[in-house]
């Protein structure tokens, strides 16, 4: 029996409505992902804690604190107000330590007075250390040593200090870039005993693929990914700066001891941030 007219306009008028409302749902999707990339997530600062365990770690350093900020661009895309609400995160979260992994500036007119004022407002009982990254190389690098060291920021270029936590020690070293100095870790750690646990900043985490088996390094901190600045749902990190995609965010492990990158505060080149919020990183020390 023939298919009334009206019952097959019927049928032909609920697909033609279904695909329009698809249609208009990932429109809609789409353009509340566009303003979560270009207005929201860029200054939505998330604060995360990750532990890390040291199986030398002595007892009275269990438990202790490193906050992490690293990559924050100050330039075109990065004003002077996020990095004072990260500096502001920072001293809420009351750290032990705070570690700054370089990119501090994305230009040379970001190098100001105002600025290093700023950072010289983080507090942390241990200190405040810091390496540089290739952006500052890039900019001016002299400069940036200078409103550092005009904020209190000890620069652990192929460095190392010795803090102590009830006594306890722990080794706080750093390396130079790895795509614009001369990172040497085996320098960094040359003064250290061995018995006593380490930790390495380094801006750029591929150097974890270059580290030597000895000496020894007990974690290693690294910023520079900034996590692609896009992360697809279910997918990947479209946009890396690295050789080796396992660095791109959170926790690896490399050939000689585990990694975390954070992917930092600020953005280069395109303006956007999807599924990839800026961080502060409050890592917890473990034994």
């Amino acid at each position: 029996m023939a298919q009334e007219p009206s019952a097959r306009r019927g049928r032909r008028f609920s697909r033609r409505t279904f695909l329009k409302a698809l249609a208009g749902t990932g429109a809609a999707a789409a353009a509340g992902a566009a303003v979560d990339a270009l207005l929201i997530e860029p200054g939505w600062i998330k604060v995360t804690r990750p532990a890390v365990r040291i199986p030398s770690l002595p007892s009275a350093w269990d438990g202790a604190t490193v906050a992490v900020l690293t990559d924050f661009h100050r330039g075109r895309l990065i004003g002077i107000e996020h990095i004072r609400e990260a500096v502001e995160l920072a001293n809420e979260a009351r750290p032990d330590v705070i570690a700054l992994l370089g990119d501090y500036v994305s230009r040379a007119d970001a190098i100001t007075e105002e600025y290093g004022k700023l950072l010289g407002k983080l507090q942390a009982p241990l200190g405040v250390f810091g390496v540089l990254g290739n952006h500052d190389y890039w900019t001016d690098a002299g400069a940036v040593e200078s409103m550092l060291a005009g904020a209190g920021v000890r620069l652990l270029t192929n460095r190392s200090a010795i803090l102590r936590r009830d006594g306890a020690p722990l080794c706080l070293a750093g390396v130079d870039d790895l795509w614009t100095g001369k990172p040497d870790v085996a320098s960094a750690l040359a003064a250290t005993d061995p018995a006593v646990p380490r930790i390495l900043l380094c801006h750029n985490p591929d150097y974890a693929e270059q580290i030597p088996p000895a000496p020894r390094v007990d974690v290693m901190l690294c910023g520079h990914t900034h996590g692609g600045q896009v992360k697809i749902p279910f997918g990947g990190r479209p946009r890396l700066p690295i050789q080796h995609a396992k660095y791109a965010a959170g926790w690896a492990r490399g050939p000689h001891c585990p990694v975390y990158t954070s992917v930092g505060l600020g953005m280069v080149g395109i303006p956007v941030r999807f599924n990839c919020r800026p961080e502060l990183a409050v890592l917890s020390l473990r034994g």
